[in-house]
This record gives structure tokens, C-alpha cells and sequence, in this order.
């Protein structure tokens, strides 16, 4: 059985929440489809009491930006991805899941978090080739907020631009001067859960404190602050490392390929709020250095299904699919 994913469930908090299609099918087949669930997310917004800041909608797979008002965000995305099942699976002529399990979720606590989050949200059908001006894809929020087409009354639009002079021309600069860099901005979220915000982070700890949460990984890497080598240890057996093979990873070497090194840095940084600074002193590298690994990590997981299958639960439960 999957494991389930820990939320983080208050009220007045920003949530990038996101699913895609099971095996990566497709769940927009044509416009039909994406109005319904534009629809339904007018629907959501006002029976839950909820604000939607961003959205794209992206073939196999959709990402929303929305603002609780009550602790309700499971129910109402739930809510959601049921209400679309239903419509594409009668629609289509099909049974069973339409997505890829549970939605996930994190949040974002600081205002220059949100900013850039909203930038790089938008730039999926850029990064993805589907268009080359994003004002040419119809199926995100970027035409509302950036030029006032296409609006729908339920979008924040205003509260949006707020965090850009309240002016459309000074987004469209921060989109089209949006780098490569930036897109590095995930590698400060936190358990998987928190982008920003330490006292955020504190509260977490507070909450599953003393509770039983086995059966998701993340609620165990958050009620214990673990140091670097700790979370290594515990990666150890699911990737069947020994301790030999650890301490020969802490070693810097130039120009040998080590996957499972690459995998182990990136599962601890995945798994943990340690930043990256705090890797490369215990791997005993360069920032640039453990960057670059754990990208190659990642990639070397995608390729290897056997590897992947032994850490599924940790994959599943903070992975950011994009």
C-alpha cells in the first residue's frame, strides 16, 4: 500500500499542490477537458473556502498555487481530483484511477518563496517546448496575470500582482528574466514539506511530536532533527551500502563515476530540510560539486527500476514531479 503523505494542514498557509496521470497518461485530452476542470476549480474555490493564486494545466499533469482559509486543503483537492475522474472516466469510457495516487503537496512560508515560485510555475510549457511565448499556452493563469485575458473572477489576480508592484509589465519582466539559476529554488524546501519559513519548520516538529506516523517517512525525518550522517545511516541498508562504502563516498574524487553515491546525495537531501551547504561539508566537497551530484543522483534513480523500488516509499512522499 502507498504510504501516505504528511501534510501539513493550517489554515491561512500558501500550498503548491500537484498530481499527474498514473504511468504518466494523459488527463487533458482537449479543451472539453481542461474547461472542466477550470470548472471544477471554481467549484472548489468557493465550497471550501479557498483562494487559487496560479494554475497550469499541463497534459498529463496539472500544478495549483492556493491559500487556505481553513484546514481543509485534502478535502478540497481530494475533492477535486475525484470530481475530474468522474467527469474524464464517463467522458473517455474507462474505470479506474486516473491519477498517479494522492496529490502532493508543500508549503510556502516566505513572501520572496511565493514570488519566485509563481514564476517558475508558469514556465513549465516554456521548459516542457510545448510553446515559445507563454502567452501563446491558454491553459494557465500567466494570460490572466500577465495581460488580463482570459480571467476568471475566482483567480487572486490582484493579491498576485501585489507581490509585483501590482503591475502586469513588472511580472512579464520577472518571467522573462527568470534563469537557469532560479530553478534551484526547490532545493530549499524541507522535509519535502516547507519552502522557508524555520518557525514553520519548529511547528511541524511540535505537531507529529509523540504521534505515530509509520507509515510516512517524511513525518519520521521531520520529528527528529537529524544530523547529515545519521540520515546517511539510515539510507545505508535500502540502498545496501556498508559502511566501508560510505566513508570510500566521503573521499573527493576526481573524474570516477559513483551512481550510488550520487543516489545517497540525493535521497539525504530529498528526505531532509539539510541544506546543501551542510552536504558538501559532509561529503567534503563544493557547494557546485554536490549540486551537480545530486541531479545525477536523481537521473540514475529514473533509470534504475530496480534501485527505485527499494526506496519507493521515500520517492513517493518527496518527490516534486514537475
Amino acid at each position: 500500500m502507498m504510504a501516505r503523505p504528511l501534510r501539513v494542514n493550517r489554515a491561512g498557509t500558501f500550498h503548491h499542490c500537484w498530481n499527474r496521470g498514473v504511468e504518466r497518461r494523459t488527463i487533458f485530452n482537449d479543451e472539453v477537458d481542461y474547461k472542466r476542470f477550470l470548472e471544477l476549480l471554481e467549484v472548489m474555490a468557493e465550497r471550501f473556502n479557498l483562494e487559487v493564486w496560479s494554475y497550469v494545466l499541463m497534459g498529463n499533469h496539472y500544478h495549483l498555487l492556493v491559500k487556505t482559509r481553513k484546514e481543509n486543503l485534502s478535502e478540497a483537492i481530494q475533492w477535486l481530483g475525484v470530481s475530474y475522474a468522474s467527469h474524464f472516466n464517463r467522458r473517455c469510457e474507462r474505470s479506474g484511477h486516473l491519477f498517479q495516487g494522492r496529490f502532493k503537496s508543500f508549503v510556502i512560508e516566505e513572501e520572496e518563496y511565493l514570488r519566485q515560485l509563481i514564476l517558475y510555475l508558469h514556465r513549465n510549457p516554456l521548459r516542457a517546448g510545448i510553446v515559445t511565448r507563454l502567452v501563446d499556452y491558454p491553459w494557465s493563469s500567466y494570460r490572466c496575470l500577465a495581460y488580463g485575458r482570459s480571467c476568471y473572477a475566482w483567480l487572486q489576480r490582484k493579491a498576485v500582482l501585489r507581490l509585483f508592484e501590482g503591475k502586469e509589465e513588472r511580472l512579464r519582466k520577472a518571467i522573462q528574466e527568470y534563469s537557469r539559476e532560479e530553478d534551484h529554488l526547490l532545493e530549499n524546501l524541507r522535509f519535502g514539506l516547507i519552502l522557508g519559513g524555520e518557525d514553520l519548520s519548529d511547528w511541524l516538529r511540535e505537531t507529529v511530536r509523540g504521534q505515530r506516523h509509520r507509515e510516512k517517512p517524511q513525518a519520521r525525518a521531520v520529528g527528529r532533527k537529524e544530523s547529515v550522517a545519521a540520515v546517511v545511516q539510515r539510507l545505508q541498508e535500502p540502498l545496501g551500502l556498508s559502511q566501508e562504502e560510505v566513508e570510500e563516498f566521503r573521499r573527493p574524487v576526481r573524474r570516477r563515476s559513483r551512481p550510488l553515491r550520487d543516489v545517497l546525495i540525493y535521497l539525504v537531501w530529498k528526505s531532509t530540510d539539510h541544506r546543501l551547504e551542510a552536504l558538501s561539508e559532509y561529503f567534503h566537497v563544493g557547494y557546485t560539486t554536490i549540486s551537480t551530484a545530486r541531479v545525477r543522483g536523481e537521473e540514475h534513480l529514473k533509470r534504475n527500476k530496480r534501485l527505485r523500488s527499494k526506496v519507493k516509499d521515500l520517492l513517493e512522499n518527496t518527490s516534486i514531479d514537475k
